[in-house]
């Protein structure tokens, strides 16, 4: 029954993180130290206190469980989700830093490469492999120090009711 709670509060965080990082122009709410990811962790994190039928403390190894578990599900989440925002909308980040670079006075030899080598590794299509190692290094750190902040809220709340 454990288990069971731990993986759907971590398939509710995860798609909310995946779904805040991959959304676009709402992922630019991770520019502010990743808070979409933390947030889908420290959400997976409060419904699994939700599930509980008597409010009680939430270990340290249950908020770690809860948090990274979160992470993996959100990884796998994103990139099917990058995948299906690459084909409804393309590359839509390089347009946009095209449109930045455009208006700019001077731009530096050094923007003009970044922006040409970045061109030419999307041309080459959606790379499933660098994105699922990324969402899979990024998503779990960020969703487990979610589902620690979360826990603290947890327990302060639960110790000051008793």
């Amino acid at each position: 029954m454990e288990n069971q709670k731990i993986v759907s509060a971590a398939v509710a965080g995860g798609l909310t993180a995946a779904l805040l990082t991959t959304t676009p122009i709402v992922n630019l709410v991770n520019c502010l130290c990743c808070a979409g990811i933390i947030f889908g962790g420290a959400l997976g994190m409060f419904y699994y206190a939700r599930l509980n039928p008597e409010p009680e403390m939430v270990s340290p190894p249950t908020a770690v469980t809860v948090g990274i578990v979160t992470g993996l599900f959100g990884a796998f989440f994103a990139v099917g989700l990058e995948f299906i925002f690459y084909e409804m909308f393309g590359p839509w980040q390089i347009e946009f830093a095209r449109d930045i670079i455009a208006q700019m006075e001077e731009v530096p030899a050094y923007l003009e490469d970044m922006l040409y080598d970045i061109e030419n590794q999307v041309a080459a299509g959606f790379n499933w492999g660098s994105i699922l190692l990324e969402n899979l290094i990024v998503l779990p750190v960020f969703c487990l120090i979610g589902a620690l902040i979360a826990r603290v809220f947890i327990n302060k709340n639960i110790s000051g009711k008793a």
